[in-house]
């Protein structure tokens, strides 16, 4: 009998952590591949008493116009890899899209993130005029991969960058 009552705890146990994590595969589903931009700092996810509470808080307080303040922009960042970081480092690349038929690179800045992690949160990112940043202008930022390893800085500038999720703002 105990033996039988040991196994149902463990059943269950298994049961709700399959449920929890389906329902945080459901959310990644449902923005995988975009990096979200907030004016506002999100909560903790563990703040949250479901997944579709916190789906609805980021669309609520999601932005893709920012003014700035101070002559700095603050940018909230949420990305959603569109698979797990292989390293712990990804590149936040910033390209300047305001003529679509002329993209410049603006400023790639390295950013820390947790090896298999498919988020990255970056609270409180600032950018100025000083990084290149400018009043009116469009960007497309885009998660990529990092340089790890030997030889990964020449591989990069050889093929195409490996892009995790892509977002894009503007700048007032």
């Amino acid at each position: 009998m105990r033996r039988f009552r040991v196994a149902a705890i463990a059943l269950f146990a298994v049961a709700a952590l399959a449920r929890s994590a389906s329902a945080d595969d459901a959310m990644w589903r449902n923005f995988r591949g975009r990096v979200m931009f907030s004016d506002i700092a999100l909560a903790p996810a563990a703040t949250f008493e479901s997944p579709a509470m916190m789906t609805a808080a980021l669309k609520r307080i999601e932005r893709s116009t920012f003014d700035q303040t101070a002559g700095f922009w603050r940018i909230h960042v949420m990305a959603f890899l569109d698979r797990p970081a292989p390293a712990s480092a990804l590149k936040l690349r910033a390209t300047d899209v305001t003529d679509p038929r002329a993209p410049r690179e603006v400023r790639v800045f390295d950013v820390p993130v947790e090896r298999d992690a498919r988020e990255l949160r970056l609270d409180d990112f600032v950018v100025t005029e000083d990084m290149g940043f400018a009043r009116g202008a469009t960007y497309q930022i885009s998660i990529e991969a990092g340089n790890e390893g030997p030889g990964a800085a020449e591989a990069g500038k050889a093929r195409k960058a490996d892009v995790y999720a892509k977002g894009v703002i503007t700048l007032r």
